[in-house]
C-alpha cells in the first residue's frame, strides 16, 4: 500500500511538472510572436493543471496571416520544444482561428491557416533561446507581470531589447518583468 502511494505521488509530481512545462512553452510562444508583431504584453501566467494565459493587446489591426500566426504560436512552440498537448489544450486558439477565417472559402481558409502556421514557425525558429528563457522563468515563477520601462526590456527573461531584434523590426516598447 505504501509503495502504491509513493508511486502515485511521483506520478502526480511528474504530471504537474509536465503540465507546467507544456503551458510555459505554449504561452512563451504566444508572447514571443506578439512582441515580434509589435503588440503589448501584460500578465503571463501558467497553472499546475497545464492551463495558462498571456494578456496581449488587440491584434485586429494586423494582417490576417499575422493574426492567425499569433493564435497558433503556442501550438507551434509546443511542437518545437516537444511539449505534448493534453486533450483540450489550444482549443481556444483553434476557436479564434476559426472565427478569423469565417466567411472565407474553404480553399482561402486553408491557404490563410497554412500561411499563419508558417509565419508563426518562422518567427519562433528565430527566437528559440528567448522562448526557452521565458518558459523557464514561467515555470519558476508561474506568473510574470510585464510593464513598460524606459524604452528597454528589463527583467529575468533574457529578452533584451538592446541585443535582440525580431526579424525585420526592432522589439516593440520594452517591459520590466516583475516577480509576483
Amino acid at each position: 500500500m505504501r509503495d502504491e502511494l509513493n508511486r502515485n505521488q511521483v506520478t502526480d509530481t511528474q504530471t504537474t511538472c509536465d503540465n507546467l512545462r507544456d503551458a510555459a512553452y505554449h504561452e512563451a510562444g504566444h508572447v514571443v510572436v506578439a512582441r515580434f508583431l509589435g503588440l503589448t504584453i501584460g500578465k503571463i501566467e501558467i497553472e499546475e493543471d497545464g492551463s495558462g494565459r498571456a494578456d496581449i493587446s488587440s491584434a485586429e489591426h494586423l494582417p490576417l496571416i499575422d493574426q492567425i500566426a499569433l493564435c497558433v504560436a503556442g501550438i507551434e512552440a509546443q511542437e518545437l520544444f516537444n511539449c505534448p498537448m493534453h486533450e483540450h489544450a489550444a482549443l481556444g486558439d483553434y476557436v479564434k482561428v476559426s472565427r478569423l477565417v469565417a466567411g472565407l472559402t474553404e480553399a482561402e481558409s486553408y491557404e490563410h491557416r497554412q500561411a499563419g502556421y508558417s509565419r508563426a514557425l518562422e518567427i519562433l525558429k528565430n527566437q528559440l533561446p528567448e522562448i526557452d528563457r521565458l518558459a523557464d522563468q514561467l515555470i519558476k515563477q508561474r506568473r510574470i507581470e510585464a510593464t513598460l520601462k524606459n524604452g528597454e526590456l528589463r527583467g529575468q527573461t533574457g529578452l533584451n531589447s538592446k541585443s535582440v531584434v525580431f526579424g525585420r523590426q526592432p522589439i516593440p516598447p520594452a517591459f520590466e518583468l516583475e516577480e509576483q
